[in-house]
């Protein structure tokens, strides 16, 4: 990777984000600020050169920051030698013997000054509660991070190596193991005794690495890696180291448990993955050597790198690997172990590799004085998943991985990138509408929608994509009252107004009155946008502008001589909602829009439509007749045919004032009377059907003028119509038998004239033809007197069908005769009927009174002997005929009862009254009633409605009647008049 100014600098205030080593990488910076600037220009040329050369750039998968909080302070006297991270904790090595107990924000929460040189390793127990370190005064140190204790081992010879019992809290025997330039791999431990130092290795060169994971310890030395199991205190495995690679001082071995099972070896430039197995029985040998369970080690995986591997961490299936670059000429210094001049180094790189060596990303970091450090000044810790030892290890779901790179004046971390450093890298690379999508799918922080969409915004603007950049305001501004505005006028400003306002919203948010009038005006301003003025003015509500300030803007357009209809359909609108209806409706009728006339109805508009009638007649003739026939008391007729005259002779408005005239005629004749005369001849026009059904029902024309055009016209049935008026029968009937020679239409005109001449000259003008004669014959029935017809036929005329005419003569006559002779049989028969029905009725009895001959208080509040004074008073005047005159009797119609001569109201009694007059008191009936000639028990009807009669009374009912109180019929008849009729029989 080559360096370059670009690669140092940062893109982020708050972020450090790495590069691909194809394009320059980003600076790195303490608390997110800028990198620093040691680098030359030529460096940056070459970026340039390498950046041209790129045809499509990877997004990187981590992202960097230094680690802030003391660490630069601390880092500023001093000089970082080694790292290693717990769960909670960070802790830092230096090269003045200090170890640094820090958070992962860099604050230092703890410090033992444990050492008097350089701190080569660091160690933490599983549960972060101890931290063990060597160091080169040839001490290893086991400090307590929560309490005092700290125990100190002192072995004469600089130590490289360290690593803590995970369990070394829980375990009373408190293991470490140890190793340095002495050659020995010592395990410590603590017995009965005290703490006591066992051998597990020596002989083979100094011990430059160990990790500790569960029973496994793995280290290196010069001849290679080892693994023992402490649970079987047997060495598993040795692994040589890679061939040719440089002296382990110079390039240090790297060793990470990535799980309990996995062991990556990274030395110089191999690394090697070999997985722990256990045995079964099937794999046991025949000879037994190997017992069942016995663990081995397997190698899964190697592979040689073209860089120098200064640490490495697990990276989920694939691995993390800090690389130094070399030069060639270092690299043979590497190899002759000979120390190179400084200066020369390149950026260290952070690199995710497959365990196929398939490199997915690289990073090249500025770190702080690069140039001047080796390949062992850096160092890669990573945070290890909960329940790992500080070897190495996976991460819990939802743990984010951590990467801290070391450098003697640098502490960088490293994590995955999330979504929002994607939506960044993303528009940092113009690919705003990936960056959206992005925003979109819901990952990222709701506050960078903004942010995106404003950048995506300005892009699309700045490529002149001012269509999709509005389109997408909906979506990219949400609810922002205050980005909406900002936008509006901004398109405003680029004099693009017309494509975003479709866009804006009208409510949540709802904007400024002011923002809705800038567009408004924008678009009435330019006739191009006229149409589109109208759909925003007809979609948006009238509450959120100015509407008279709007009027007065469409006003004063259409004033400068812009007619678009588009424009005078927005002002009706805007008229409209300002309840300006007079101007709507000229605006309509401009228009010709077919809505006007439901416009006229709904608001009553008749009165406004005097200018207007003949382009509503020109619009839509049936329904503007309509309107104006049926509010004729609004625009009179004669303005009406006024406008229609004056507009000419054309055809067109002819016709109109034909339909006019006749639906104000069918409306009300009367109407339209002073017309009438024209109408005629609009009638013979148009409808020459409706003519004489016009003739027969007005009387308001002249008969001159009208027969005049009906000559014109040829119109025979009218001019016979309209001589019969004018009394000119004769010339009317010739007109019927010469021109139409429909007989039985003659008959019908004569008939009507009721004129016996006009038969006869019927009968005159019928003889010279004898098809008419013919004609004649079979309309005789009920008009003529047949034999006097024959007798007037000339002798010699050959009528057709004469025979069969005369047998319907014949036969015509019988029937009439004998349908006469029916009616009057009917006739007389009716008439008995009715007369005896009238009889019948005549003789029927009415009870006036109560059952109990007491007071009673009728319906109309009278009592009973106020009734029946009134009662006989008005029949004393009346007899059945309806004529007024005295009754057969003296006492007939007085208003007297006819046995004792009482006026009846004189008497609280009920009365019995008949239809001949005649009244009787009850109680005088029942003193008569043994009289022999004062009941007929078969003729006479008594009917009572309000009661039952008194005892006497019903002694006078005949033999066999029922007595129901509730419904009685007594059948009586009057006294008088039932004696004066026997009387008369007896006579004669």
């Amino acid at each position: 990777m080559s360096s370059s100014e670009n690669a140092a600098a940062s893109t982020s205030p708050q972020s450090l984000l790495s590069a691909p080593r194809e394009v320059p990488s980003p600076a790195l910076s303490a608390d997110g600020i800028d990198g620093d600037d040691e680098y030359d220009d030529d460096d940056a040329g070459d970026d340039l050169e390498d950046e041209e050369e790129t045809s499509e750039e990877e997004e990187p998968r981590l992202k960097y920051q230094r680690l802030g909080g003391s660490v630069p302070s601390l880092l500023s006297s001093d000089a970082a030698s080694c790292i290693t991270v717990s769960e909670r904790m960070i802790a830092l090595g230096t090269h003045d013997g200090t170890v640094h107990i820090l958070d992962y924000q860099g604050n230092q929460v703890k410090e033992f000054a444990a050492h008097t040189a350089t701190v080569n390793e660091l160690s933490f127990d599983i549960v972060g509660e101890c931290i063990g370190s060597c160091s080169d005064d040839g001490s290893v140190v086991i400090n307590s991070l929560y309490t005092d204790e700290k125990e100190k081992f002192e072995y004469h010879r600089p130590m490289k190596a360290v690593a803590v019992d995970p369990d070394y809290v829980r375990n009373s025997s408190k293991r470490f193991v140890a190793g340095g330039l002495a050659g020995q791999l010592i395990l410590n431990m603590k017995g009965w005794l005290g703490h006591r130092d066992q051998v597990l290795h020596s002989g083979e060169g100094p011990i430059h690495a160990t990790r500790w994971r569960r029973s496994l310890i793995a280290w290196a030395n010069d001849v290679g890696v080892k693994v023992y199991d402490t649970a079987s205190h047997q060495r598993l495995t040795y692994i040589e180291c890679p061939k040719g690679s440089p002296r382990a001082e110079l390039l240090r071995p790297h060793l990470v448990w990535q799980d309990d099972t996995l062991l990556v070896i990274g030395w110089a430039h191999s690394i090697n993955i070999a997985a722990i197995r256990t045995r079964d029985a099937g794999n046991v040998s025949k000879k037994g050597a190997l017992s069942s369970g016995a663990k081995y080690v397997e190698i899964v995986a190697a592979f040689q790198t073209d860089y120098y591997i200064s640490g490495l961490g697990p990276y989920g299936d694939a691995l993390v690997i800090l690389a130094y670059i070399p030069e060639k000429e270092e690299q043979a210094d590497a190899a002759n172990s000979i120390i190179s001049r400084q200066g020369h180094a390149q950026r260290p790189e952070v690199r995710i590799i497959t365990w196929q060596n398939e490199e997915l990303a690289t990073d090249a970091l500025s770190i702080h004085g690069y140039e001047h450090y080796k390949a062992k000044d850096y160092v890669l810790a990573h945070a290890p998943f909960s329940g790992s030892s500080c070897a190495g290890g996976q991460w819990a779901a939802g743990d984010e991985p951590l990467y801290f790179i070391v450098s003697p004046k640098d502490v960088v971390v490293a994590r995955p990138r999330d979504t929002d450093d994607h939506v960044g890298w993303l528009l940092q690379h113009g690919w705003h509408e990936e960056a959206l999508a992005a925003v979109e799918a819901g990952k990222a922080r709701t506050e960078l929608l903004e942010e995106v969409g404003s950048r995506y915004l300005d892009h699309l603007i700045l490529e002149r994509q001012y269509a999709e950049a509005a389109s997408l305001c909906p979506k990219l501004l949400h609810g922002s009252a205050a980005a909406w505005e900002r936008w509006v006028f901004h398109f405003a400003h680029l004099r693009q107004l017309p494509v975003l306002a479709s866009y804006i919203p009208t409510s949540n948010p709802q904007l400024r009155d002011t923002v809705y009038e800038v567009v408004l005006n924008a678009l009435i301003t330019n006739p191009v946008h006229h149409m589109q003025l109208l759909s925003v003015i007809t979609s948006w509500p009238s509450s959120i502008y100015s509407v008279p300030a709007i009027i007065r803007a469409m006003e004063v357009q259409l004033g400068s001589g812009s007619n678009s209809t588009f424009l005078q359909e927005a002002l009706a609108a805007l008229y409209l909602v300002d309840k300006q209806y007079d101007k709507v409706l000229a605006l309509y009728v401009e228009l010709m829009k077919p809505d006007v006339f439901d416009f006229i109805e709904e608001h009553n508009l008749y009165d406004s439509i005097h200018d207007v009638v003949l382009p509503l007649l020109k619009l839509d003739g049936k329904r503007a007749v309509s309107i104006l026939v049926q509010h004729r008391s609004e625009v009179c007729s004669s303005e009406v045919v006024s406008q229609l005259q004056k507009a000419g002779t054309e055809e067109m408005y002819r016709h109109l004032l034909h339909l006019y005239l006749h639906e104000l005629f069918e409306k009300d004749p009367n109407a339209g009377r002073d017309f009438h005369g024209l109408q005629i001849e609009l009638y013979a026009e148009y409808e020459p059907r409706l003519l004489l059904p016009f003739l027969h029902s007005s009387h308001y024309y002249s008969l001159d003028k009208a027969y005049e055009v009906c000559m014109r016209r040829g119109l025979t049935r009218e001019q016979v119509f309209i001589l019969g008026r004018m009394g000119n029968s004769r010339e009317a009937l010739s007109l019927i038998i010469k021109e139409l020679q429909d007989m039985q239409e003659a008959v019908e005109f004569v008939a009507a004239q009721h004129d016996d001449e006009l038969w006869e000259e019927l009968i005159k003008q019928s003889l010279s033809s004898p098809e008419m004669i013919g004609a004649l014959f079979e309309h005789t029935v009920g008009n003529i007197d047949p034999l006097h017809l024959i007798n007037m036929v000339p002798n010699g005329i050959c009528i057709p069908r004469l025979r069969d005419r005369l047998v319907r003569i014949i036969t015509d006559y019988r029937t009439e005769t004998s349908l006469r002779h029916g009616c009057n049989d009917i006739l007389k028969a009716d008439c008995v009927d009715l007369l005896v029905r009238y009889y019948d009725e005549a003789r029927h009895a009415t009870y006036i009174g109560s059952r109990d001959d007491g007071f009673t208080q009728d319906i109309n509040g009278q009592t009973g002997s106020q009734h029946r004074a009134s009662l006989f008073a008005a029949s004393s005047v009346t007899n059945h005929c309806g004529k007024v005159g005295r009754m057969p009797t003296t006492v007939g119609g007085s208003g007297r009862c006819c046995i004792c001569l009482d006026p009846v109201a004189l008497q609280n009694v009920s009365v019995i009254a008949f239809f001949c007059s005649h009244a009787y008191h009850v109680t005088c009936l029942t003193d008569s009633s043994e009289h022999p000639k004062v009941i007929d028990a078969k003729r006479r009807e008594f009917v009572t409605t309000n009661g039952i009669p008194p005892k006497g009374v019903r002694g006078m009912l005949e033999d066999g009647l029922a007595e129901d109180e509730d419904s009685l019929e007594l059948h009586m008849r009057c006294i008088l008049c039932t004696t004066a009729a026997a009387l008369n029989r007896h006579k004669t």
